[in-house]
């Protein structure tokens, strides 16, 4: 099977953490995964070494100055969903709702919902809980809230 992992960041951040031990594990059961991420202000990799079965798709994301967060929001949305083609992937994951934007239709890992005042990034945050073809949850305590919020009911599949 093919799988694309995808997240936003190459920072030791809660999802992208995820997303490497996931990717990792599904390496290390055959299956050929492939991680997407945003190379943001010149990084050139993760802050950690991959297993190399992994397959790491890096896209540049330069800092512009003086952006505010609705414009990179927009711009990271854009910039990802430029870059990644989903055409011979078996199975799409996005990890955070810049990725989940970029890659529609997908399955999205939701680790927590936050209330954001952004709209650009309110936006996001909804169209990446209601739109993709499936969720998972990594706690029940989440897919209560996502269930309690939008009357959808993901899957829960806790870390580890």
């Amino acid at each position: 099977m093919r799988i694309a992992l995808l997240t936003y960041s190459t920072k030791p951040r809660g999802g992208v953490v995820h997303t490497l031990a996931l990717a990792e594990a599904l390496a290390a059961r055959g299956e050929d995964v492939h991680v997407w991420t945003l190379g943001r202000g010149g990084d050139a990799g993760f802050f950690r070494e991959v297993d190399p079965r992994v397959g790491i798709h890096l896209v540049p994301f330069p800092e512009l100055p003086d952006e505010q967060v609705g414009e990179r929001i927009v711009r990271s949305i854009e910039t990802m969903r430029t870059s990644f083609d989903p055409t011979g992937y078996d199975v799409v994951h996005a990890q955070d709702c810049i990725s989940a934007n970029a890659s529609l239709p997908c399955v999205r890992t939701i680790h927590h919902l936050d209330t954001f005042t952004t709209p650009e990034l309110a936006a996001c945050h909804e169209r990446a809980v209601v739109e993709p073809v499936a969720r998972i949850c990594v706690s029940a305590a989440v897919a209560q809230e996502v269930e309690d919020g939008w009357g959808l009911h993901p899957t829960v599949i806790p870390n580890g």
